[in-house]
């Protein structure tokens, strides 16, 4: 089955700014890419190229095999912007507009089991009126509304309480489950990092990392070695440093054989040496200060 959504080296300019500067990823049916990046990398830009909004400067893509802007595509695609606005009207009717778009009449019943889907259980009160969380929920619910088989999510849950947060995750996987491509971006790392099966990083326009997430979480390329029945003296822990806890270790993988047959000599019994894995919020601290410090290297 080909890609749902296609970037193939698009780039786009504002005047003599980039935005984005050849980005190429895809979204397979029944998978979640995470976009995530620092403020200003091209997250949104490049969600609104794929959503028709923006012409790419250069470059290609496709949706569902067609042009980003072809209207029959765009009718399989729904899309959550960061803040979504309302006209006056209760969810009932903000559901309508948005199905009319994509020429549904859906039953009020139909309309009710999306809005509960969501977590929104006030359908009366003027949606202006809603607070942002509130909104949140129906914004996702009008994507939702004519059954897409690509999402487009731009920080879905951040004004969601906890509970609202859980809510989310567990559509994202149930959304996911029955087919659908999600492309998800958040500053919420850790709900990317759960739901996630691919993670895409931008930064300054330019995609720098692109993976299955647990090929880029699998190490750190430090393990952590714990022992039992040992006491440093003060030359190993010149050599070593001290425990990270009692009896543990944390030391680069490359120097782990010399540090096993240094304790080895010692006496120490070895419980174990676990390769210590990273986590997305660490690896987008690593990969944004690499970027920021290579940057600044060059122009000096």
């Amino acid at each position: 089955m080909p890609p749902a959504l296609v970037f193939d080296r698009i780039s786009k300019y504002f005047g003599e700014a980039r935005a984005l500067d050849e980005v190429s990823f895809a979204v397979e049916p029944g998978e979640i890419l995470g976009m995530v990046g620092p403020n200003g990398a091209g997250k949104t830009t490049a969600m609104q190229i794929a959503t028709g909004f923006l012409l790419p400067s250069s470059g290609d893509g496709s949706l569902m095999g067609r042009r980003f802007s072809d209207a029959a595509a765009r009718r399989q695609l729904g899309f959550v912007p960061d803040a979504p606005v309302f006209f006056q009207g209760n969810a009932l009717s903000a559901l309508r507009f948005a199905a009319a778009l994509n020429d549904l009449s859906p039953s009020r019943e139909a309309m009710e089991r999306v809005l509960t889907r969501v977590g929104l259980t006030e359908w009366k009160r003027d949606v202006r009126r809603f607070s942002h969380g509130m909104q949140q929920r129906l914004g996702l619910a009008q994507a939702l509304v004519h059954t897409p088989r690509v999402l487009i999510l731009d920080e879905p849950a951040s004004a969601l309480d906890p509970e609202g947060v859980l809510k989310v995750r567990t559509l994202l996987q149930e959304l996911r489950a029955a087919g659908a491509a999600i492309l998800l971006s958040s500053h919420q790392l850790g709900e990317v990092a759960m739901v996630s099966d691919r993670i895409a990083f931008l930064h300054e326009g330019r995609l720098l990392r692109y993976g299955r997430l647990d090929e880029l979480l699998e190490s750190t390329g430090e393990m952590d070695v714990v022992l039992r029945n040992f006491a440093p003296d003060a030359a190993f822990q010149a050599r070593w440093g001290a425990a990270t806890v009692p009896g543990t270790w944390r030391i680069a993988a490359s120097e782990a054989r010399r540090f096993l047959e240094t304790v080895w000599t010692r006496g120490a019994e070895l419980v174990s040496a676990t390769p210590v894995r990273g986590d997305l919020t660490t690896l987008f601290l690593e990969w944004t200060k690499d970027e920021r410090a290579g940057s600044e290297a060059s122009r000096r």
